[in-house]
């Protein structure tokens, strides 16, 4: 893995503590499940899911065409009674969403990782500012030690941008540097596009 640079938007020692923090297991925090969908290729279809700051489960699937996707994603809205399921809706993910949808899955949306940022003069566009997020939700997260995880977290770098704002490497840049898709980082990165209240605060909006 490399070592801290003032070019890698998330550093290995970031993720290593991460790791090496124990579980939480809060009772009030929700569960987000965040999806990543591949078709073919090196690239996976990663479903996450996350529960508040624990990192709770990685599911990595390879080859798969799209029914097979929207299965898997029912699979773990079954398994986990998610509030809220989000899925990278470029590409791939526009047809897997709009059959989520027909199926009548309501707690599932989509975000476009090109979409502009809430805070421009920060973020370039929605990745950076859902991978700003994911950086500080970091620094007091506990993950799985799970090594491919965090060659994904910490291998895209911190381009210059004009304007000021942060942009992150594109995936098509770091293939020509002979690196993956950061696929299981940007599934758990679109765990971050929408709030979520803590299950009390669900519970009391449904009793009153």
């Amino acid at each position: 893995f490399p070592t801290d640079g003032d070019d890698q938007f998330i550093s290995p020692s970031l993720v290593d503590g991460a790791m090496a923090r124990p579980r939480y297991q809060d009772a009030s925090a929700v569960r987000v499940i965040g999806v990543d969908p591949a078709r073919s290729g090196a690239d996976s279809t990663v479903i996450v899911v996350r529960e508040g700051r624990d990192l709770v489960a990685i599911r990595r699937y390879q080859g798969e065409d799209t029914m097979a996707t929207v299965g898997r994603v029912i699979d773990a809205i079954e398994e986990y009674r998610p509030a809220l399921v989000v899925l990278d809706e470029g590409g791939l993910g526009y047809g897997i969403l709009d059959r989520l949808k027909e199926q009548r899955y309501k707690v599932v949306r989509g975000v476009n990782f090109s979409w502009k940022s809430k805070m421009p003069q920060m973020y370039a566009n929605k990745r950076a500012e859902l991978w700003g997020t994911m950086r500080e939700w970091l620094q007091s997260a506990s993950i799985p030690q799970d090594r491919q995880l965090k060659a994904d977290l910490t291998a895209p770098q911190q381009k210059p941008n004009s304007s000021g704002s942060i942009q992150l490497e594109s995936k098509k840049d770091m293939k020509a540097r002979g690196l993956a898709s950061p696929d299981a980082a940007d599934a758990l990165a679109c765990t971050f596009a929408y709030p979520v209240a803590h299950r009390e605060e669900r519970v009391k909006s449904r009793t009153y």
